[in-house]
């Protein structure tokens, strides 16, 4: 029997209606695993979370599932266990998680470093719960210690036990800029501190939206951010990662996550997932990022641009 949620169906905070979006005429590669009669086929109801590369690849899985015959519904939540919840209640079908939150935040198990080893964990853990893991890509949005790189290149800071060692010496009270969740996970801030032998006070915490935490660091807000290694803006405002040489965190690659059901009542929705993941590098969803928050272009044509030079889409 599948394990018991720790959630509860009430905790769902749904941001966003089901959309349903338009279908295309094109045929991918695979074409041939496709039933004949399509009248057959789900409605596929797709989640992502609130934040620019989730939205990309929600917006990427549902043209290329709708490439393919399929209808799709999007519902965006608010965090990482109101979407977990919602997928174990079939609410939805599919979502994009990271190996290393299943591992800690939903599955409560030790840090695992390695990159396969943790999604061959992950995977096997989530299939007691009629959950599978389908290959994970090679993008991983891990959490990352950012600063001004003007201000690491004045005092000489290379890794984040620099920036600390900076801080006890000149007791600087530098404030810290994250987001909602990652103040209350068990990989958070208080992780983070107690790897790094870090004390911070309410007064140096700022709660910050994950789109606005390298802007709070460019303006001078904070001096410190901790966010997403694959935010493009990292590089677009001249700021650095530290290097994380105490290892607080680790691999946090994105694979999709399907139920059970779906995958075993119509297995060409694996291969066309499976085909999409493979095709992502980490280089490639930056450069995504960059194209929708720096340049403001729009999620599903970055998506579908994406496809088809992949060749996923024609």
């Amino acid at each position: 029997m599948p394990r018991k949620s720790f959630y509860t169906v009430g905790n769902i905070l749904i941001f966003v209606c089901m959309i349903l979006l338009v279908s295309c005429s094109s045929k991918t590669k695979v074409l041939e695993e496709i039933p004949t009669n399509t009248s057959d086929l789900p409605t596929i109801t797709i989640g992502s979370k609130l934040f620019t590369e989730q939205y990309i690849l929600m917006a990427m899985t549902s043209l290329l599932l709708r490439d393919n015959s399929y209808k799709v519904n999007e519902i965006r939540f608010l965090d990482s266990p109101t979407i977990r919840n919602a997928i174990e209640q079939q609410l939805i079908d599919i979502y994009w998680e990271y190996t290393s939150t299943a591992r800690i935040i939903f599955h409560k198990q030790p840090v695992i470093y390695d990159f396969d080893e943790v999604y061959n964990a992950v995977k096997e853990y989530d299939e007691i719960d009629n959950l599978i893991w389908l290959e994970r890509s090679d993008f991983n949005s891990s959490w990352g210690v950012i600063v001004r790189k003007s201000f690491a290149d004045k005092h000489q800071l290379v890794t984040i036990s620099d920036l600390i060692d900076y801080m006890k010496e000149s007791d600087a009270p530098l404030k810290f800029a994250t987001n909602d969740e990652f103040l209350i996970r068990e990989d958070g801030l208080g992780h983070l501190q107690q790897v790094y032998d870090l004390s911070l006070n309410d007064h140096q915490v700022l709660p910050v939206d994950t789109n606005l935490l390298t802007l709070a660091v460019k303006e001078g807000r904070v001096g410190v951010s901790i966010g997403m290694i694959s935010d493009s803006r990292i590089s677009e405002y001249d700021l650095i990662v530290l290097h994380d040489d105490q290892q607080a965190f680790p691999s946090y690659h994105a694979t999709p996550v399907a139920t059970q059901e779906l995958v075993e009542e119509h297995p060409t929705v694996k291969i066309l997932l499976n085909q999409l993941s493979k095709s992502i590098t980490h280089q490639d969803m930056i450069e995504l990022n960059y194209q929708v928050d720096v340049l403001q272009n729009d999620v599903i044509k970055v998506a579908k641009a994406f496809l088809i030079e992949k060749g996923l889409l024609n």
